[in-house]
């Protein structure tokens, strides 16, 4: 695999498809694409992440992949959530994105790995879209990866690949359209327009239909599966007397009924919601599309042209890579996510546990740390050589002398200089420890920070300033830490209910929570300006100096 190959695996509910990419500044080449289809019962769904641990394998070791990959999760693995805030800088948005988040979804935050997306911003509000899928999953799914010898360096969510992939298809186009992306469980409707993008996933896929039939034959889930294959894949012809092949025109009807029902309420949605015309276009994908007479039914019952979604359009093909019919419904949501980067306002998230992608970032780091290091312990060497030959030539005029000095001088001498060198290297190394234990002090301090502010609620921090004084004599350093932020007052700063002490309290109580952490000795009193309340902003700028325990530097 070349250094500007990326491998990328989507892990759908029916397959998983791993994929070789190389890009530059302006084009995608696919070099390599397998896909191994899932073996479970599709009707249970704790079964789905054995299946593909067992199929990741099998990719593996087949087409000798290895090293690092970007995963791309199901749709209907994750949750997404529309949500708009308040406008703030980005690097302070996430406590916003946090606090509403928690209002729209049915589960905790800290049982989630979450992320977002930016959709649209007006300088007044801006829309994000929320994803998040459950840690246990995320965890597991980590470790099925691992276990069939790859790395995960990014987990992102095929509910919006297909917004870049789109972009990159039809680059310069500006048409209102929907993208209708039928996979096994579910389906995900991404409304495109000049703004940006509106996503809803809707639980209605293959699935769906197989179960239905399953129903009207009275057969098992895997056994309608089969049926469903051979008859909608015209294996089999049937004549229209044919009993079961009525019952199975007849699933298929109601499915496409339910289908097309669903995308009609959310496009009314979607207007309402967006304010927002009409998709002018659907774009079919997915391999739920290739259900005959789908296409056909969905235009007439929309009244709007229907066409296949071809990701492919701009792409090449290597050599290795056959243009099989099948092939754009494999890759749509890959060429989507190695797009990101090359198309204007490229969407992408990252599922990635946050400890996961610190320890990469850190094993990135270890061949430029080991590399210092080693700098650094050779860097007495030219010294000591040249001192070495000086020693030489003294040695050289001063011969007859040193005959007459005992052995014992000599080995003095070596000692000493040797005990030197030890003793500067010995405060070197002490100093590079300082460092890294500084390093890990900062990092368990910002995790403590971070869920002081959560429990503080509509707090965050705007600047953190480092004071460091130099020890006097034998003394120690001494350390402050000023934290600057603001607090948002949702009461009304011109109203009569504003109550000072309570606010008041209310950093207070945060003052204290800092005095808490192990790397603080004193949390002093919090400095509070009013002006901005006064001024008619509902935030309160406030710091707080706080005196770092010199045993724990920051």
């Amino acid at each position: 695999m070349g250094q500007s190959n990326r491998l990328i695996i989507k892990c759908g509910a029916s397959s998983v498809t791993a994929a070789v990419l190389s890009s530059t500044s302006s084009g995608i080449s696919v070099e390599q694409v397998s896909t191994e289809k899932l073996r479970y019962d599709f009707s249970d769904e704790d079964a789905w992440m054995d299946a593909v641990g067992v199929a990741l394998k099998e990719l593996v070791r087949a087409n000798k992949l290895s090293g690092s990959a970007a995963l791309i999760l199901p749709g209907s693995q994750v949750l997404t959530r529309p949500i708009r805030i308040p406008f703030v800088e980005p690097a302070k948005r996430a406590q916003t994105v946090a606090f509403e988040a928690q209002q729209n979804i049915p589960f905790q935050l800290h049982e989630v790995v979450w992320d977002n997306q930016e959709v649209s911003d007006d300088g007044v509000e801006t829309e994000v879209l929320f994803v998040a899928a459950k840690s246990d999953l995320i965890n597991e799914f980590c470790r099925v990866v691992s276990a069939a010898g790859l790395t995960a360096e990014r987990i992102d969510a095929s509910s919006l690949l297909d917004y870049n992939a789109a972009q990159f298809a039809e680059k310069g186009a500006e048409v209102d359209s929907l993208i209708v992306n039928i996979g096994a469980r579910s389906t995900n409707l991404l409304f495109i327009n000049d703004a940006g993008f509106f996503i809803r996933n809707i639980q209605i896929g293959g699935n769906t239909l197989t179960q239905s039939i399953a129903d009207s034959l009275g057969k098992n889930f895997s056994q309608a599966e089969e049926i469903k294959h051979r008859f909608f894949g015209g294996d089999h012809e049937y004549s229209e007397d044919d009993s079961g092949a009525r019952l199975l025109q007849t699933s298929e009807e109601a499915f496409s009924r339910r289908l097309n029902q669903e995308i009609t309420r959310s496009i009314v949605n979607y207007r309402r919601q967006q304010k927002a015309p009409a998709p002018t276009r659907i774009l079919l994908t997915g391999f739920g599309s290739q259900l005959k007479g789908l296409s056909d039914q969905l235009a007439t019952a929309q009244k709007i042209p229907v066409e296949f979604f071809d990701p492919l359009a701009a792409v090449t093909l290597g050599a290795s890579v056959e243009a099989t019919p099948h092939l754009a419904l494999q890759v749509s949501e890959i060429i989507g996510h190695a797009a990101e980067d090359l198309v204007p306002n490229g969407a992408g998230v990252n599922l990635l546990p946050a400890h996961i992608q610190e320890t990469m970032a850190f094993a990135k780091k270890k061949p430029i740390i080991a590399a210092a290091a080693a700098c650094f312990a050779l860097a007495p060497l030219p010294v000591y050589l040249a001192f070495s030959g000086a020693t030489g030539a003294v040695k050289d005029q001063v011969s007859a002398v040193e005959r007459e000095i005992a052995p014992l001088v000599q080995y003095q001498g070596a000692i000493e200089s040797n005990r030197e060198q030890a003793e500067a290297l010995g405060q070197a190394i002490a100093g590079v420890e300082v460092l890294v234990r500084s390093k890990s002090n900062w990092i368990e301090f910002f995790a403590e920070l971070q869920e002081m502010l959560y429990n503080a609620e509509d707090v965050w921090i705007d600047d953190l300033q480092v004071s460091r004084t130099a020890p006097a004599g034998s003394g120690q350093a001494s350390y402050e830490l000023g934290v600057s932020g603001q607090m948002l007052v949702r009461e009304s700063a011109q109203g009569d209910g504003l109550d000072q002490e309570v606010l008041v309290t209310r950093i207070r109580s945060l003052q204290n929570s800092l005095q808490s952490s192990r790397f603080v000795v004193e949390a002093k009193p919090p400095k509070i300006s009013w002006n901005t309340l006064k001024e008619g902003l509902n935030v309160l700028p406030f710091t707080i100096n706080l005196v770092v325990d010199p045993a724990k530097p920051l």
